[in-house]
């Protein structure tokens, strides 16, 4: 009893059993010890036996079910759906400026700046943003005598 390789998953097994024991494949009949450990050299495509029928995932697999939501959740999402989402604005109509871009406007201007050419932001706050860069540049350009 000698140890050989299966030619369809690649594992070892014995070579007195009919078939593969790890994935059922039938083993050739006569084949001796020295030619069963021989086995083409494959890139990524396995040998095909014709006896074995090919397993089709398509036939398989069932219908996919509807999800049951919690009535809850249901209700949720009815009036989240019935009031309409609005921006909201300041007083003048503009959008405002967010606490975080804010803060990243006055540490970094150089990068941040350009999210108040966003759409809704008024001229004051873009005068301030690119105010606050243009000094900024301008202190660093100064050089001490």
């Amino acid at each position: 009893m000698a140890l050989i390789e299966c030619y369809e998953c690649k594992r070892s097994i014995s070579s007195q059993t009919s078939a593969c024991i790890h994935c059922g494949a039938p083993q050739e009949q006569g084949a001796g010890g020295a030619e069963a450990t021989k086995s083409p050299i494959s890139f990524g495509r396995l040998p095909r036996n014709e006896s074995v029928p090919e397993a089709s995932t398509a036939a398989a697999a069932p219908a996919p079910q509807p999800r049951a939501t919690p009535v809850a959740a249901g209700r949720r999402r009815r009036a989240q759906a019935a009031q309409p989402a609005e921006p909201q604005l300041n007083a003048d109509g503009s959008r405002p400026v967010e606490g975080w871009l804010k803060i990243m406007v006055f540490l970094l201007p150089g990068f941040f700046v350009w999210f108040l050419l966003r759409s809704g932001h008024s001229a004051k706050q873009r005068l301030l943003g690119f105010g606050w860069l243009a000094l900024l540049i301008l202190a660093s350009s100064l050089k001490p005598s």
